[in-house]
């Protein structure tokens, strides 16, 4: 096993051990984004369309699910309506954070049927999905889902720039614990439920981290590199391999045994790494991103040998 300490530090009691979440906001970032939340002048006037594309309204959001439900909303859709989901793996996982807010006004299905009125598109964990020309052809307004896409691309540069309606959350991508985006191609009809102080420190918040949008991004590249090879060096691959321009939000284990995977998510919980199971689709996602270090993720990956070991006996 690659992790260096005495197993005394594997799945240490409840008040001693770390915690990493799926987002990259700790205590540091608190402190920082307390100080430039109570920066004196004026608001930063963001160029948004210099980092989400030009020709289009930007409306900043609660978080990424608000940006979601705005965007639903904006379609004016009946309760007999569907969306159409299209994921990056075409696997039955959907994330319940997405079906949730699309129940509250239609459908939503994973086939194209003649009650679809919009697609929804998912790049999960940033890497890039692919939406069919025959679908985009259909000529129906497609939602873009790139809360865990901030800063990813394909090949061609179509991320965040297909959809009518693109979704971005700040949370995800940036350490703080609030914020989102919803780009679209007219203005939104309804109005976010940001604060007036929100509205305010929001801005001072993203015009910095957006400033070091290319520094995260290399660093999630570099943490995702150091995923792969520790892990190979236990026998596991990823379940995704990024493209040149992918910048991952996750690092997601290749586990064909969902049984195992399910077994091993309440110790990984225990043990302060948020994570869960690829639910359909083969594999265990874990955190990536630019707050954590080498050390983290060797203790990372030191729990998940454990854990898949563990319950690989059990079953």
């Amino acid at each position: 096993m690659s992790f260096f300490q005495p197993s005394e530090v594997l799945f240490a009691d409840e008040f001693s051990r770390p915690l990493f979440n799926m987002g990259p906001y700790d205590n540091a970032a608190m402190a920082r984004n307390l100080e430039l939340a109570r920066a004196t002048g004026p608001v930063p006037d963001i160029d948004w369309s210099q980092y989400f594309g030009a020709g289009a309204y930007f409306t900043p959001t609660l978080n990424g699910r608000e940006a979601i439900s705005l965007a639903i909303a904006d379609l004016g859709l009946a309760a007999t309506d569907e969306i159409l989901i299209k994921t990056t793996s075409c696997s039955r996982y959907v994330s319940s954070c997405i079906t949730q807010i699309i129940s509250r006004y239609c459908r939503w299905s994973r086939r194209l049927s003649k009650c679809t009125r919009a697609i929804f598109v998912v790049h999960e964990f940033g890497f890039p999905a692919r939406l069919s020309r025959d679908l985009r052809a259909t000529g129906l307004p497609i939602i873009e889902d790139c809360a865990y896409a901030l800063g990813s691309q394909d090949q061609q540069g179509t991320v965040g720039r297909i959809g009518d309606y693109v979704i971005y959350s700040f949370s995800k991508a940036f350490p703080m614990p609030y914020g989102g985006l919803l780009k679209s191609r007219r203005p939104a009809i309804y109005a976010s439920a940001l604060s007036a102080a929100a509205q305010d420190q929001l801005p001072r918040l993203v015009a910095y981290y957006l400033s070091n949008l290319a520094t995260a991004c290399r660093l999630r590249c570099e943490f995702y590199d150091e995923y792969r090879d520790r892990f190979a060096a236990e026998g596991f691959r990823p379940l995704f391999k990024p493209g040149p321009r992918v910048v991952p939000h996750s690092f997601i284990v290749a586990m064909p045994d969902q049984k195992t995977a399910e077994a091993m998510k309440p110790q990984l919980c225990s043990a302060g790494i948020n994570s869960s199971v690829f639910y359909g689709g083969g594999g265990y996602f874990l955190p990536n991103h630019q707050s954590l270090s080498k050390a983290a993720i060797d203790y990372i990956v030191a729990h998940f040998v454990t854990a898949f070991n563990r319950a690989a006996r059990l079953q």
